[in-house]
């Protein structure tokens, strides 16, 4: 035993001195850490929020999955969150705020929002209480900032979703604008009056977005066309301000005029769509879309479907598609995106990012 103990730990002495034992341990980033104690997931893009993590964990909202289920299709989840996080830009920069998901509505409370109003003196809801009536109100995002310190509030942001449609068990149902509208006012003031006396809400400011759900088969998903900022501990709104932004599919279908075909960005689609397909004519499909805010493109994404599956036509079809980026939309302004798939799956991405000429491209294995 005595000899076996002693092979053992010379064993351990030497793989310790030569270093083996440790060839197996890799070193992680922990994140930064806030004045406050608490980590950050860092950043790889100075124009995004870094995100807290307290005691450790990243900190999802207690209204997540009713947030993934509530809006008609994923174009409209995603230009839901991600305006509102645009909206908070000027409220809470992005080099002095921490993000943090939405930490104090309940999901049970967004759910009694969101019902119809009935009679009964404790119905929380704000929709229309007669059934022939549309359903307004759809849906409450919530994002919380956090100051430098990184445990401070700094404020909040919420995000309502109206529908412009509404797909009853009969009937499909238009809202116009004015209908809607008549309802936001209404709902944001309860709404507004409520959090107020949460705990910590008090006196920060909210950052209020107005958001228009689209129809179900609208790809381009709805906008946000009203905004505001309640100051001071304000519980009403005399005035919203509007919003210029909007998402576009490409090519604009013949006879529309939109931001797309004034601009110019319309003709360099087709002219990029078409000097694809003449070189590489075994595509299924190339459409894009693009992002506009105070008319000035944002970010254009473009997805081509091919029929390529080679590893080398994959990647000679991905250099061509770069360059023609890099000259048709030399001129256009903000990120472009190109994604480059097949039935099997993602097969090349490029990208550009905003005031640079430079196109980044991976083919997937």
């Amino acid at each position: 035993m005595k000899r076996n103990a002693f092979f053992i730990a010379a064993v351990l002495i030497c793989l310790s001195g030569c270093g083996n034992l440790e060839k197996g341990i890799t070193t992680i980033d922990q994140g930064d850490v806030t004045t406050g104690g608490n980590i950050t997931t860092g950043r790889l893009n100075n124009q995004v929020y870094q995100a807290v993590m307290t005691d450790g964990k990243y900190q999802t909202s207690a209204a997540r999955q009713l947030n993934a289920e509530k809006l008609n299709n994923g174009f409209n989840q995603t230009n839901f969150d991600n305006g509102l996080l645009r909206l908070s830009y000027d409220t809470f920069s992005v080099d002095q705020h921490y993000f943090q998901e939405g930490q104090y509505l309940t999901a049970d409370t967004i759910k009694n929002w969101l019902k119809r109003a009935t009679d009964d003196e404790d119905s929380l809801g704000l929709n229309p209480a007669n059934q022939e009536e549309p359903i307004i109100f759809q849906q409450l995002l919530e994002h919380n900032f956090l100051k430098e310190d990184g445990k401070t509030l700094a404020g909040i942001s919420l995000g309502f979703a109206f529908n412009s449609v509404y797909y009853g068990s009969e009937e499909t149902m238009t809202i116009s604008r004015d209908t809607m509208m008549a309802n936001a006012r209404k709902t944001i003031q309860t709404v507004l009056t409520h959090v107020r006396q949460i705990d910590g809400l008090a006196t920060v400011p909210i950052v209020i977005g107005l958001f228009e759900q689209s129809a179900k088969n609208d790809t381009a998903g709805g906008n946000y066309i009203y905004q505001t900022v309640s100051t001071e501990g304000g519980t009403t709104i005399d005035q919203f301000e509007p919003v210029n932004e909007t998402h576009l599919i490409l090519p604009v279908a013949s006879g529309t005029s939109n931001a797309a075909t004034d601009d110019g960005l319309n003709s360099k689609f087709i002219t990029f769509r078409e000097a694809i397909i003449s070189f590489f004519p075994d595509l299924t499909g190339v459409s894009g879309k693009v992002y506009y805010v105070d008319d000035q493109v944002q970010k254009l994404v473009i997805t081509i479907d091919s029929n390529y599956y080679s590893k080398t036509e994959v990647t000679s079809f991905t250099q061509y598609v770069g360059k023609q980026v890099e000259t048709v939309f030399s001129e256009v302004p903000g990120v472009i995106e190109v994604q480059i798939g097949s039935i099997t799956g993602q097969q090349a991405f490029l990208s550009r990012e905003s005031e640079t000429t430079a196109i980044a491209s991976f083919v997937f294995n």
